[in-house]
């Protein structure tokens, strides 16, 4: 494999899909900043300048990393991706050390401080920062982007490429495109082709709509579906009283779990390892909740889904989100992971592909300055986000060196709690995304999320 031959998806500057800019929009209110990071913790510091050699290999692989976001006039419509003529490795990519005896409390901290810190705008919305010096003679990597960037799945799916090749010790190349000054995006060219997609995929939906009214014995069925389409958008799922304060602060932290385990309490209770996950997740809102001596039957709980191809590894987001009532009154472990099972299950049932493209990018055309008072009000009727993605194999590698485990944190969005599993091998590394004004003894949470996997793999 030609090392820097750019990969497919990763390389042509364009308007970002729906999606992606709704992502990006979301970024002027620290309350709904869309950061996503990835924790690895090595088994060794990397040898002299590999860390380095590895960042630019990626973005010769992976142009896009060089881009920066080309705003729409007056942020209506959709901005796009434009080189940046600036660009320098120096300002993404990062060595430093933790002050001596730096632990995994010092670690979490730097997790913390880089999610919360904004992105300038003016460059390409990521960073990787290579951390020594925790315990003593091991060493950590911090991979942040913005969502706008790319979705987990295919973040993860780039990474893996470029782990599975480490760039050979070379002196590094200019990524292709910089000092290059490219195309405006937010131009009358640019604007226009857009909107011709925009209409186009409205068409079709449209179209598509009317077909099956016009089926003989379909509008029935049609109208049910738009129904429950309706519902499941709109779900008459009160927030807890519990969780109601908002902050912009945020406490990291992370729990391991052993994957097998995991499959195996879903096999035991007929559901996918997804469905226990989120089952373990809600259990320990049910012991905070009880803790506090309120009662709750269910919580409003956003559980993304991709909508990816195996073949569509290119960056942006495909990806949907769906609402459900999470199960939180008292119950056995299999009875909440069968009840978590039916939500996703009659929830996912209700969602296209094609309708949530369109409404993406109908939400792209509202004024960027209407986000600030419209999008934390919605966002914050979603009590928890419960993520999972796709993780690394037991055998990656960073820069040279083995990666042991693996933790992501994906953004809150407004909610009180995004809490987040991706596999590393034979482990589920969950990191916990919590709002401290909302969870106001994130100690206390852990250790009912401990007690509640503890519950779940009891089951296998």
């Amino acid at each position: 494999m030609n090392e820097t031959r750019p990969d497919g998806g990763w390389t042509s500057p364009g308007p970002m899909n729906g999606t992606d800019t709704l992502f990006w929009r979301l970024s002027k209110d620290p309350l709904t900043r869309p950061h996503v990071a990835w924790l690895w913790f090595l088994e060794s510091a990397p040898e002299g300048d590999a860390f380095l050699r590895a960042c630019a290999g990626a973005t010769r692989r992976l142009p896009r990393l060089t881009h920066r976001v080309a705003e729409a006039p007056l942020r209506t419509g959709l901005p796009a991706w434009t080189p940046d003529p600036d660009f320098r490795l120096a300002r993404h990519a990062h060595r430093m050390r933790l002050p001596a005896r730096g632990g995994r409390r010092e670690l979490l901290d730097l997790v913390e401080w880089r999610m919360s810190a904004a992105f300038d705008p003016l460059h390409p919305p990521w960073e990787i920062t290579l951390v020594e010096g925790y315990e003593t003679d091991r060493a950590a990597i911090v991979l942040k982007w913005h969502h706008s960037l790319g979705d987990a799945v295919t973040m993860v799916a780039a990474v893996r490429r470029l782990m599975a090749a480490d760039p050979p010790g070379r002196p590094a190349a200019p990524p292709p495109g910089c000092g290059r000054p490219g195309a405006a995006l937010g131009t009358p060219a640019a604007l226009s082709r857009a909107a011709h997609g925009l209409a186009r995929d409205t068409r079709t939906v449209l179209r598509e709509g009317v077909h099956a009214l016009s089926v003989p014995g379909a509008a029935g069925g049609a109208a049910r579906l738009a129904g429950r389409v309706a519902a499941q958008l709109l779900q008459p799922v009160s927030p807890s009283p519990l969780l109601a304060e908002r902050s912009s602060a945020i406490h990291c932290d992370t729990v391991t779990v052993p994957l097998a385990g995991l499959k195996a309490a879903g096999r035991a209770a007929g559901v996918s390892v997804t469905s226990a996950y989120v089952s373990a997740v809600l259990g320990a809102f049910h012991r905070y909740h009880d803790h506090h001596g309120l009662v709750r039957a269910t919580l409003p709980v956003l559980v993304p889904i991709s909508f990816r191809e195996r073949h569509e590894t290119g960056a942006g987001n495909l990806v949907a989100g769906l609402l459900i009532p999470g199960p939180i009154g008292d119950m056995s472990a299999r009875t909440r992971m069968l009840r978590v099972h039916h939500a996703v299950t009659e929830a996912r049932g209700t969602v296209s592909r094609g309708v949530f493209a369109v409404m993406a990018d109908l939400g792209a055309l509202v004024p960027g300055p209407l986000y600030a008072p419209l999008a934390p009000a919605l966002l914050r009727a979603v009590d928890v986000v419960v993520t999972s993605v796709p993780g690394l194999p037991g055998t990656a590698r960073a820069a040279g060196a083995r990666v042991v485990n693996a933790v992501p944190w994906a953004p809150r969005g407004g909610a009180a709690a995004n809490i987040s599993m991706a596999s590393h091998g034979d482990l589920c590394g969950i990191g916990t995304n919590l709002d401290p004004a909302a969870v106001t003894d994130p100690r206390l949470f852990l250790r009912f999320l401990e007690e509640s996997f503890e519950e779940t793999l009891a089951h296998a």
